[in-house]
């Protein structure tokens, strides 16, 4: 039980801090209402799952290969100046509020997944929620252990999804079009700097080697 609940407040601290995801759910939220903000969350379960069952069975150690990684950062700058673009053209044209205003076509589940896939600092977390097991007290982690820390942090992070798909919901009725506009343009700065980042950290990298 105090494994299960340590990893399920871990989980809500993790998912609380703003981050690409959160934004990114922001962004579509208000555009497009609970269903594009929701599933977009549910799709970073996806990647949040993946990198957790990598760090958790010892795994991560193949990621560590330099070529590996700089090819996973590449990718996800790729796709965060990619969303930041979409968000600087989002809010320069007027925007409908309603219900459904989000383009039905948009695969909102996969850029969710994409977005946490692409993020190599996922398995930086996961690699220190590892050594946090060891803190606890399970000196030398059985695989129940494991499992039961993996099921409180996924459960975390699916209450997460409605609990913010909610919030933005309920946002978004307080959001006038030009306030929309602005919300894009803050969510593209975000964005570009995260994506800017990880490229500015990855060519860092590449240089030193």
């Amino acid at each position: 039980m105090l494994l299960f609940l340590s990893a399920f407040a871990m989980s809500i601290a993790f998912a609380a801090q703003p981050g690409v995801v959160t934004f990114e759910t922001i962004r579509r939220g208000f555009a497009g209402g609970w269903r594009p903000a929701f599933l977009l969350e549910l799709g970073s379960l996806v990647g949040d799952a993946t990198w957790a069952l990598i760090a958790l069975t010892s795994a991560a150690l193949l990621f560590q290969n330099p070529v590996i990684s700089t090819i996973l950062s590449l990718f996800g700058c790729i796709l965060l100046l990619k969303f930041a673009w979409e968000a600087w053209l989002a809010s320069r044209q007027a925007v409908a509020l309603e219900m459904g205003g989000a383009p039905a076509s948009a695969n909102h589940f996969a850029a969710g997944a994409a977005i946490s896939l692409s993020n190599p600092a996922n398995i930086t977390f996961w690699l220190g929620m590892s050594g946090t097991i060891v803190g606890l007290g399970f000196l030398n982690p059985q695989p129940l252990d494991l499992l039961v820390f993996f099921t409180g942090f996924m459960s975390a992070q699916f209450f997460w999804c409605f609990f913010m798909a909610g919030l933005v919901t309920a946002g978004r009725r307080y959001i006038t079009a030009q306030g929309f506009r602005w919300i894009n343009l803050a969510c593209a700065v975000v964005l570009a700097y995260f994506g800017l980042t990880l490229l500015f950290n990855t060519l860092q990298a590449v240089l030193s080697v």
